[in-house]
This record gives C-alpha cells, sequence and structure tokens, in this order.
C-alpha cells in the first residue's frame, strides 16, 4: 500500500496537519497537531497502509511517530 505522512507544521500562530499536500487539521498548539495526526496515521495504518508523522522542528523535519513501529495512542493511554 502507499504511504500515508502526515505533515505537522506552524503557519499563522496556528498548528497545522497536511496529508499529501491539503490541510486536514489546525490545532492552537503543537502537542494537540502532533496527537491528531498520530490517531489520523494509526487509522490509515489499520487500514494497511504504511504511515507516519513528520514534524517541522524549526526548519527540520523530524519522524514524530510510525505505525508498526511506535505504540498507538490508545495503547499509551491517550484520547483517540
Amino acid at each position: 500500500m502507499a504511504l500515508a505522512r502526515y505533515f505537522v507544521f506552524e503557519r499563522k500562530h496556528d498548528w497545522l496537519v497536511t496529508l499529501d499536500g491539503a490541510p486536514i487539521g489546525r490545532h492552537k498548539n503543537r502537542a494537540a497537531a502532533v496527537s491528531s495526526a498520530i490517531v489520523m496515521a494509526d487509522l490509515m495504518g489499520t487500514m494497511h497502509h504504511d504511515a507516519d508523522v513528520m514534524v517541522d522542528d524549526g526548519g527540520k523535519l523530524e519522524i514524530a511517530w510510525t505505525y508498526g513501529v511506535d505504540m498507538p495512542p490508545q495503547l499509551r493511554g491517550e484520547a483517540a
């Protein structure tokens, strides 16, 4: 299956979550945006897509979460 890569970055005081260049989420802080992106990536992973979350960290992209490698949010005790 195709890679579902979610990007999280700050724009004009909001944190955006994008997939394939399209914004799919807008949040007031980084933590909420990353959490939202992880939930979406986890869902794509359950549908047999390779999925991960990349976060802009001051101009450098970092992998924040990868399906099948990192623990799903619901198993970490986070809200889905």
